[in-house]
């Protein structure tokens, strides 16, 4: 069952935000001081769910970061991506979301899905794309990227 309201703690000290098998895992990495979200295939029935599950753990945790680790991932319908570009977006951006590195997934079909969401927003979120999570996890934290909380 899926954990969309409160959050819990993980071994390591992660906390999760959202939690279905075979769907998603959101988590807060105090390590990266990132939002973690490993996507399995976001299904339109859930993945506003999983969404606003990053934007609770931003607001929570006065976070900018957040890494998708977006390699099992799926198609994902007009529909959604048209609600995270209008809607999803802007109000993760004003909930203090400033960078984002995706972890590129195997599918072509759905890296075409993320890049078309990615390249639509104009929200002052510095997107990257990265073939690996160390990748993604080292930009987030390393020097080269600009200053975030």
């Amino acid at each position: 069952m899926a954990s969309a309201v409160a959050p819990s703690e993980r071994a390591g000290g992660d906390r999760v935000y959202f939690n279905r098998p075979g769907v998603a895992l959101v988590t807060w990495n105090p390590d990266l001081k990132a939002v973690c979200l490993e996507s399995s295939g976001l299904h339109t029935s859930e993945a506003q769910a999983v969404l606003d599950a990053i934007i609770r753990a931003l607001r929570a945790h006065h976070g900018s970061r957040w890494l998708l680790d977006g390699r099992k991932m799926r198609v994902v319908k007009q529909a959604d991506q048209d609600w995270i570009a209008k809607n999803w977006l802007p109000r993760a951006a004003a909930a203090g979301l400033k960078l984002a590195a995706i972890v590129q997934p195997t599918s072509a079909v759905a890296m075409t899905n993320i890049d078309g969401v990615a390249t639509v927003s104009e929200n002052g979120i510095d997107v990257r794309f990265f073939s690996t999570v160390e990748k993604a996890a080292r930009w987030l934290t390393g020097p080269l990227a600009p200053a975030a909380g």
